[in-house]
């Protein structure tokens, strides 16, 4: 089993209402790994200034980070022998993460592990563990009643001979899990309910990784937004019945300006303004960006809120993440180029964090999300 390496943290405080602070040291490797420049010091908003990010490595020994704005790391956490391949800050004030070793591609893995900022061990499922049977990969959350919920690999054998394929061909694609936290099965969905890969026409060249799910996050209602790559859409799939209500991008069912279109995006979900947002990884273009969207769903209609273009040298063909930090600015992730950005709505640099590994996502975290937890 795994050894989960302690963190080196003194919790004050005794009062169930008073503030938690946590104070820990990184070893000086890990603070070499990161470097901050600051393009526009007057255009920093505040409450950037005054927060976190959260940020993961994917490499053994997998690791979790939050950092300052000043790219000072304020607590980390490690896990031995396996990578942390994504990780989220959650309404419990916990970080979620996936684990998994070398032998699982990027974002994969057969491990989820729940920790508090003091460092405790919340919960750590691994695969075999009742119906948590299959790897999960890019997602996994946390419902308002604590059930977890994560993006998992599936598949199935199918007759793709009106493609030009075999009579039991088979086609790797993605499903959502749902479970209790001892990894009781209580809702489960997969892409092959909905839709026939015998009626895509490029089945064969798609079949080893057909649509490729890399983000799922929460509608207003409840309901599941989950993101595909391959297919440049966004479905909104309703958590019960796991009918989708409706697509949205490239062939979807909304309309909306050509001058915003997508094609292959990363991290969605509803920003602080009920807004769709996304990270546009902009392969056809090259030319990443972040877009933001409200959508009319019973006219169907999408009305462009933010278009903030990265600069050419950041463009970035897979990973990455977009959150607004406030109303007028946005943290962005280059993930493939090492390189977090503070941007205004258009894209303008403010900030800009170098690290030397691959941050996949980069996640802000407000002072006041974090209460009663403070960092010295």
């Amino acid at each position: 089993m795994k050894k989960l390496l302690p963190l080196f943290l003194f919790l004050c405080s005794c009062s169930r209402t008073a503030k938690i602070n946590v104070s820990m040291n990184a070893p000086s490797w890990m603070q070499d790994q990161l470097s901050v420049s600051v393009q526009q010091p007057d255009k920093i908003p505040a409450v950037f200034a005054d927060g976190y990010i959260l940020m993961n490595q994917r490499d053994d020994p997998g690791s979790m980070l939050i950092t300052d704005a000043g790219g000072h790391i304020v607590w980390y956490h490690q896990v031995k022998g396996t990578g942390c391949k994504s990780a989220h800050f959650t309404h419990r004030k916990t970080i979620l993460c996936i684990l998994g070793d070398k032998t699982y591609p990027t974002s994969y893995g057969n491990e989820i592990l729940e920790i508090s900022l003091t460092g405790d061990t919340l919960l750590h499922l691994k695969k075999g563990t009742g119906d948590f049977t299959s790897n999960v990969h890019h997602e996994v959350l946390l419902t308002a009643d604590d059930h977890v919920v994560m993006l998992t690999s599936t598949e199935k054998i199918a007759d793709l001979r009106a493609q030009g394929g075999g009579e039991r061909d088979t086609v790797k694609s993605d499903g959502i899990l749902v479970t209790d936290r001892h990894g009781k099965k209580i809702w489960q969905w997969s892409v092959f309910d909905v839709l026939d890969p015998a009626a895509d026409k490029d089945i064969l060249h798609t079949r080893s990784d057909w649509m490729h799910a890399n983000s799922l996050s929460f509608d207003k209602d409840s309901n599941y937004l989950i993101s595909f790559y391959n297919n440049g859409q966004i479905w909104k799939l309703d958590a019960k019945t796991g009918k989708v209500h409706w697509k949205f991008g490239r062939g979807g069912d909304f309309s909306y300006p050509d001058s915003a279109g997508f094609d292959m995006g990363h991290a969605v979900h509803l920003n602080a303004d009920g807004d769709l947002m996304l990270f546009d990884n902009g392969v056809s273009r090259q030319q990443s960006q972040t877009l933001a969207f409200h959508l009319d769903p019973h006219h169907r209609r999408a009305t462009v809120k933010i278009k903030a273009v990265l600069p050419a040298y950041l463009f970035n063909e897979r990973m990455g993440s977009a959150y607004l930090t406030d109303n007028n600015s946005i943290l962005q992730c280059s993930s493939k180029r090492n390189t977090l950005v503070l941007g205004n709505r258009e894209g303008t640099p403010l900030w800009t964090m170098r690290c030397t590994f691959i941050p996949y996502r980069a996640e802000f975290i407000s002072r006041e999300q974090l209460l009663p937890y403070t960092f010295n």
